[in-house]
């Protein structure tokens, strides 16, 4: 039997210019590049939290296929005070659109979910015992970019793998 998606989540990161680095070929041959995650929020499945400052995206760019090997971790606070940790890998195939969204181009726009082969497998632990089913779930995300008067973000929505 197939399994299912069941929408769990949508999580929006936003991500510090001023604090991005971008290494052209590195040691290990891909280039790297840092997105500092500055705020944002996730919220679904009676759940509500803020993403607090500290995380950040540390990826891999493959300059001969344009993919991006992504190594994300943040951290959140729920309204009530409780904490969350999420750490996600994934793959984005980098087009156009991503390449200004990272290239911070004065031209770069929202895009959609689908407009991109983009997907993680988030991972998410907290201390709050009303969602401890996280910690035995699993789940997967397709993003797309958000560019708004707020700055420019990642948003993501996550789906728990169900039977």
């Amino acid at each position: 039997m197939t399994p299912k998606l069941d929408f769990a989540f949508t999580m929006r990161v936003y991500l510090s210019k001023e604090n991005s680095i971008a290494m052209a070929k590195i040691k290990s041959g891909p280039s790297r590049v840092v997105l500092p995650i500055t705020h944002g929020s996730l919220e679904g499945s009676g759940l509500k939290a803020t993403i607090l400052p500290g995380g950040g995206d540390w990826i891999l760019l493959d300059p001969s296929t344009n993919v991006s090997h992504l190594d994300v971790r943040t951290h959140a606070r729920t309204t009530d005070g409780h904490s969350i940790y999420v750490h996600y890998g994934g793959v984005l195939k980098l087009d156009d659109a991503g390449n200004k969204v990272i290239g911070w181009a004065p031209d770069a726009k929202t895009t959609q979910f689908g407009d991109h082969d983009w997907f993680t497998a988030p991972v998410i632990e907290t201390d709050d015992p009303a969602y401890k089913w996280v910690e035995t779930s699993m789940f997967v995300g397709q993003g797309r970019y958000i560019v708004d008067e707020v700055g420019t973000a990642v948003e993501y929505q996550i789906y728990k793998v169900t039977n």
